[in-house]
């Protein structure tokens, strides 16, 4: 497998700086439609779930949960028909961010079991043995997403220094993928369909807003985001695209789903003017500054619908 890393400033630890408290607890997963309307409950209950990651043929469901002591985390994998759910990872320590393999028959997902964040891969076989990816020292490894053929995984890196990086991994030499950017943030990764162009969340003309770049190129890109005047705010991030690859997703602020359609038929992707679907106050997974530019959100293939996480109704 190749590493395509796409990243920008990621501070070590950041991401885990937030635990649920007795008040949010017990969770669960909804679907939604596309006018915000909830629809039912999906897979089971949990005290906590992090990013649901919907599988390539919409059977399951893998999250990062807490069912047990505070930091210590695991990826579960819930069942869409079945409503129940298994832990496929279990060890000491905070695993998060699971990933899906296109064949939907293994996962990869980052795990402090070690001491560090360090990318793991499992397969959905309880007795399929774990491989860690990559060995390196003094680093902290996120999975952000993995090309629709299974070669190229995106994530993000941090070292002990805090600094930006920027790496692309091929056979495990790194060299550059994205043009320098000073210290923006560039992060939250989602393939095109199509697997020739990412979607991703950057700060780097000030405010957060939603980009498309040429995964062979990323010099060339796109803001699709919409400007911060005139109605109604702009800005967004947590990215999601529809598996046909026409429309793509993002959330406004903290709890307002997007939607813009893409043009294929050119040489390049066209981006219509971004559109309100609805909005779910309350909807925006345990904690809106945890990774807020990750997708706290996954989306079925056609699009129709959308897994939530929420407290569970009192």
């Amino acid at each position: 497998m190749k590493y395509l890393l796409i990243s920008g400033l990621l501070l070590a630890g950041a991401t885990l700086a937030q635990q649920p408290t007795a008040a949010d607890m017990p969770q669960e997963m909804v679907w939604v439609d596309r006018t915000g309307k909830i629809l039912s409950r999906v897979g089971a209950v949990q005290n906590s779930m992090f990013f649901p990651e919907l599988s390539p043929d919409g059977k399951f469901i893998a999250v990062s949960a807490r069912d047990g002591e505070v930091n210590d985390r695991d990826v579960w994998i819930h069942d869409v028909a079945k409503g129940t759910k298994r832990v496929v990872a279990s060890a000491k320590g905070n695993d998060n961010f699971p990933m899906w393999m296109p064949d939907g028959k293994s996962i990869v997902f980052t795990s402090s079991r070690g001491g560090n964040y360090e990318l793991w891969r499992k397969p959905l076989d309880p007795d399929g043995p774990e491989a860690k990816l990559l060995t390196r020292p003094d680093t902290a490894e996120y999975p952000r997403a993995i090309s629709p053929d299974g070669q190229t995984l995106y994530f993000t890196i941090s070292g002990t220094s805090r600094e930006a990086v920027t790496m692309l991994f091929s056979r495990l030499e790194p060299r550059s993928a994205f043009p320098p950017a000073g210290r923006a943030w560039r992060d939250g990764g989602q393939y095109a369909p199509n697997g020739r162009y990412l979607a991703y969340h950057s700060n780097e003309e000030g405010p957060w807003e939603v980009y498309v770049c040429d995964a062979r190129d990323p010099a060339r890109n796109w803001k699709v985001s919409r400007e911060l005047a005139n109605g109604w705010a702009g800005g967004g991030g947590q990215v999601r695209w529809r598996a046909d690859g026409k429309e793509l997703f993002y959330i406004m602020g903290n709890d307002t789903m997007l939607s813009v359609e893409v043009d294929w038929s050119g040489d390049t992707p066209k981006f219509a003017a971004p559109k309100r679907l609805f909005a779910l106050p309350g909807m925006r997974g345990n904690f809106s500054e945890e990774a807020p530019w990750l997708a706290k959100y996954a989306v079925a293939a056609d699009g129709q619908r959308f897994i939530f996480v929420r407290t569970v109704p009192k």
